[in-house]
């Protein structure tokens, strides 16, 4: 922004946003960590000298960034002469606000150091953001060994400065903070504004917030959502990760607005079999609040196995502190002919991001399981923010989060498949026997599991060649009464052949391969 600078005698303006012909200014932006703002950038310096009266003066004047303004605006003379002291004569800095309010500065006082003084402008506690005239009038004296000379300093035309108020996202999260891969998250944050009149804190409510994602490695970042912030300052997005990563809020400069930049990470764990995910919202008193379930499919063999089930808060509200998950099988089977069911208390790890941790074992039911909650939350108003803190002050509307099928779970039991070939080597085309066979994890009478062979079982052969190519099928087989098969296929090519078993609602596919020569 170019600004034309009208001073009487040569006296020259430094302010804060304004450039003066012929001056450049290239502020630097810093970027912010959840607990840290973006700091200010810096003044832009414009000077001028000229001669009265066979002295030389050059004079700036220095306002503050908006950023750091409360509750008044100091901005600060400082001459350089070719004489050997001054003094202040008087004079003050005159501002006129967005709202057209003619403001006076106190007048110029002695600012601690030589040839520097200082003049205060009061804003009255409703002074908004935005553009400020921005005008001087003084005269100082210049002693020099003839005498003193007085020296009007003056704008011929008010300064156009913008103040811009510092603007924060000190709370700002992920729902939840890990997932499995795959999984759909909420990315929030709450935004606050820092008054210039009284230096208070309120929702920054209507502000565009752009999100950016970083994930981890090569890949570049993205601008994954544009937003603009609610009555409360609170903004959301359901977002795709696809990778553990960072994520970075910012809040663009504005006339009446200083950016600032917040990031917050999250992280995407890998998995195996097939991912599960369901929300539920509730609203109660005129509060909405809810919870988004992720996990994902169990494959069980002898040993126990672990399921994590991450639970993210939705919309402002948190949850997680009291309540749990529970997974009921919808068949019976073994020791359990009714079913089973288990519950476990949600472990709440942070603002939005809960979780639970199942165990499954061979000889519990195999099938669907309902995964549900029951989550006592709290809905959240707009925040009574002191600075950076206070972000949840308002979270206190109860609103209780039940449902007893959010998502659903599939377990299975383990199989294993294995193939061998006659031959891995054949100088020509030829007839290769593929043998192997297909064990399962079964319950057995009497209670327990074991691995045992599969007779009467339906077993796939595919040939891979090499190359991009994907795999054929060529013929289905079935197990004898031990459990083994055996084949005879034609390899006229090289590549590896697969022996499948396709696993069935209750049992886990499995499967082996073989590499064959031909040539």
């Amino acid at each position: 922004m170019r600004v034309s600078l009208g001073v009487a005698l040569g006296a020259a303006l430094l302010v804060a946003g304004a450039v003066a012909p012929g001056v450049s200014t290239a502020p630097t932006a810093a970027a912010a960590s959840p607990d840290a703002a973006a700091s200010p950038g810096p003044s832009s310096t414009a000077s001028v000298t000229a001669r009265a009266a066979d002295v030389s003066v050059t004079a700036k004047i220095s306002l503050p960034a908006g950023s750091s303004v409360n509750g008044s605006i100091t901005g600060t003379l400082t001459i350089t002469h070719d004489g050997t002291s001054s003094s202040m004569k008087s004079g003050r800095i005159t501002m006129v606000d967005p709202d057209n309010r003619e403001l006076l500065g106190e007048s110029f006082v002695a600012g601690g150091a030589a040839d520097t003084w200082t003049s205060t402008v009061p804003l009255p506690a409703d002074a908004a953001p935005g553009v400020y005239q921005v005008s001087l009038d003084a005269r100082v004296a210049i002693t020099t060994d003839e005498g003193v000379t007085e020296v009007p300093i003056r704008t011929q035309t008010p300064i156009s400065v913008p103040f811009r108020a510092l603007r924060n996202i000190p709370l700002i999260w992920t729902s939840p903070s890990s997932a499995p891969a795959g999984s759909t998250i909420s990315v929030h944050g709450a935004a606050n504004v820092r008054s210039l009149g009284t230096g208070e804190y309120e929702p920054a409510t209507g502000q565009e917030v752009k999100l950016y994602f970083d994930p981890e490695g090569s890949a570049p970042e993205t601008l994954r959502a544009t937003l603009t912030t609610d009555s409360r300052g609170y903004f959301t997005s359901r977002q795709k990760p696809g990778a553990s990563g960072k994520w970075r809020a910012e809040m663009a400069q504005t006339d009446t607005g200083a950016r600032t930049v917040w990031t917050i990470t999250s992280a995407e764990r890998t998995r195996s079999t097939t991912l599960r995910q369901g929300q539920v919202r509730v609203t109660q008193g005129g509060y909405t609040a809810g919870d988004h379930l992720m996990t994902h499919d169990v494959v069980v063999g002898l040993a126990p196995v672990s399921r994590r089930v991450d639970v993210g808060s939705l919309n402002f509200s948190m949850g997680g502190m009291s309540g749990f998950v529970s997974a009921e099988s919808r068949r019976g089977e073994g020791s359990y002919p009714d079913g089973y069911r288990m519950q476990r208390e949600l472990v709440h790890a942070g603002i939005g991001t809960s979780h639970v941790t199942l165990t499954f074992n061979p000889t519990l039911p195999a099938g669907v399981y309902d995964i549900g909650i029951r989550d006592a939350m709290k809905a959240c108003a707009a925040p009574d923010w002191d600075g950076l803190d206070g972000g949840t002050s308002n979270c206190t509307h109860d609103v209780l989060v039940e449902d007893p099928t959010v998502t659903t779970l599939v377990v299975k039991r383990a199989s294993s498949t294995t193939v061998t070939a006659s031959r891995t080597s054949l100088p020509a085309p030829g007839s290769v026997t593929l043998s192997g066979g297909v064990r399962k994890v079964q319950l057995v009478s009497g209670g327990g599991a074991q691995e045992r062979p599969a007779p009467n079982t339906k077993v796939e052969i595919y040939f891979d060649p090499a190359g991009s190519a994907a795999p054929v099928l060529k013929k289905t087989v079935t197990t004898g009464s031990n459990g083994n098969y055996s084949t005879s296929v034609s390899a006229s090519a090289t590549g590896a052949w697969i022996a499948k078993y396709p696993g069935t609602s209750l049992q886990a596919p499995s499967q082996a391969s073989v590499n064959v020569t031909v040539g």
